[in-house]
């Protein structure tokens, strides 16, 4: 067993494809060494944009523990947590302001007993644990001459196939050949809303997405732009485009590094939906309510994705004509079509994970109170607003960044606008349709490579998880597919993430003999 493998992205599905992989390699008495090249544009190698140092050391899990992974992992990872506890606060606090003191404050009863299930823990505690995890394994083969590791911190430019090899090329005009290569490079790109030059700096500042150049580097920006404005006594109006977690987090971090009883500024969200992430789980009505529209398809024959998400989307409407947020009917709802797609044939279990999940998902966000609250004392404070609407464009202005947005309903299209001193976008990716797709992704396509499923958010994979032929994807871009007896319409879950890993670890494993 001789073989090259590159790993292009070196995230959380990298590293839970590498771990059962080197396990397995582990085990084997006779083999030959493997060569396997880690590549990323980032030194954050094994932790990925969510855990790592682009995320900033101050932020905290959008869920619990207990739903952020599934067990044995969760348990192996509290273990770890326990031995690493006091070291690991620490740096946390170090690294927050007031609401980070205010976390390990509130929650030391418990995690000092070991009680971590319950906890939005910092998400870089995860980061470090796998980061030792996988490493731990490497120095291990390596040292058993089992393995040969090459890192190699570099952006992919492109992918070509020749005979049996893949050229690797990076955007210094360097390459490598491996005979296989796992494209596990996260989620795709985010949109591109304003391309201009910022001309005045004093009133205009464009955040182009959370995480490209890190949190905190981001946080620097806004902190000295919003400090200037302090100095001249100038109000900060921000908008924060899209209710999702990094939207959230964008907000919880600027009060966080810039104390909202110190500075004037005033925040807006803008969604589709205009509804907010929810945080307040009810026990005694989560007993009470029911997912009638869906229990009635129980019955029925020949059913289709559609009715099935049509039946979900009655049943979301009745819960909020009830006034329950998604924190209380998420599970329930989910229960109740998940019920029900063994039922489809494989086309409409597809047509499911390529246009109804999604669509179901972003009605039934739900968020950490930590997070939450920070937006209910602003609310309180009359200095944050959520804009129900639909993105229309960016320009400057002489008095800052004026955003267009339409929103509509069953009579007409109203079309609106507003000046932001500071306009950050959590919008989310592009799609592999986009006209702002990068040229890695389009040569990929174009050189048929990989094919967009029919989500647009996805590839298409075979029963071995493979684009085309050696070329493995894993991560986010296996939206729209089925695994093994699993459908996916997104994998930014890191549960599902780490179950398809193993999946493809076995695959890869199956390819090797």
């Amino acid at each position: 067993m001789s073989e090259k493998i590159a790993f292009i992205g070196a995230g959380i599905a990298t590293s839970y494809t590498l771990i059962p992989l080197l396990d397995n390699i582990e085990k084997e008495e006779h083999i030959n060494e493997i060569e396997i090249f880690i590549i990323d544009k980032s030194n954050d190698f094994f932790k990925g944009m969510p855990y790592g140092n682009r995320s900033g050391k101050s932020v905290l899990l959008i869920q619990d523990l207990k739903n952020f992974i599934t067990e044995p992992h969760r348990t192996h990872f509290k273990n770890w947590l326990d031995a690493n506890l006091d070291e690991l606060v620490e740096e946390f606090i170090e690294n927050g302001g007031m609401y980070a003191t205010k976390w390990a404050e509130i929650n030391s009863p418990l995690f000092k007993k070991g009680e971590w299930d319950d906890l939005y823990i910092p998400r870089f505690f995860f980061g470090k644990y796998i980061n030792q995890e996988v490493l731990g394994r490497i120095d291990k083969l390596e040292g058993e001459k089992k393995l040969k590791i090459t890192y190699i911190q570099k952006e992919t430019s492109n992918i070509t196939k020749k005979a049996d090899n893949f050229q690797i090329n990076f955007i210094d005009n360097t390459f490598i050949s491996s005979e296989k290569i796992v494209l596990s490079i996260g989620s795709l790109p985010y949109k591109k809303l304003f391309n201009g030059e910022i001309k005045n700096h004093n009133n205009s500042l464009y955040i182009k997405e959370p995480y490209g150049l890190g949190m905190e580097k981001n946080m620097e920006q806004i902190s000295s732009f919003i400090n200037r404005r302090k100095s001249k006594k100038l109000k900060t109006k921000i908008a924060v485009l899209g209710a999702n977690a990094s939207g959230l987090e964008m907000i919880y971090k600027i009060c966080d590094k810039l104390n909202i009883d110190e500075y004037d500024t005033s925040f807006k969200t803008l969604s589709s939906h205009g509804v907010m992430p929810d945080g307040t789980f009810d026990s005694i009505k989560a007993k009470q309510f029911k997912a009638k529209h869906l229990e009635l398809l129980a019955e029925k024959k020949n059913l289709t994705a559609k009715t099935i998400a049509e039946a979900a989307h009655k049943d979301i409407d009745e819960a909020e004509k009830q006034g329950l947020g998604a924190a209380t009917t998420v599970g329930i709802i989910s229960k109740g079509f998940g019920i029900l797609l063994p039922s489809l044939t494989n086309e409409e279990l597809l047509n499911f994970a390529c246009f109804y999940g999604n669509q179901i998902g972003r009605r039934q966000r739900c968020a950490g109170n930590h997070y939450l609250s920070v937006v209910e004392e602003l609310s309180n404070r009359e200095r944050f607003e959520h804009i129900k609407g639909r993105f229309q464009s960016l320009y400057e202005s002489s008095d800052g960044l004026t955003m267009t947005y339409s929103n509509s309903n069953a009579k007409e299209t109203i079309e609106d606008s507003e000046t932001f001193n500071i306009v950050i976008n959590c919008l989310g990716s592009v799609d592999l349709n986009s006209n702002d797709l990068s040229p890695f992704f389009k040569n990929l396509i174009n050189k048929g490579l990989c094919e967009p499923n029919l989500s647009k958010i996805g590839f298409k994979v075979d029963a071995n998880m493979q684009a085309s032929e050696n070329l493995f994807v894993a991560g986010p871009l296996l939206a729209g597919n089925q695994i093994e007896d699993k459908i996916f319409w997104h994998l930014e879950h890191c549960a599902r993430i780490i179950w398809s890993s193993n999946i493809l670890a076995e695959k890869i494993q199956a390819n090797l003999i």
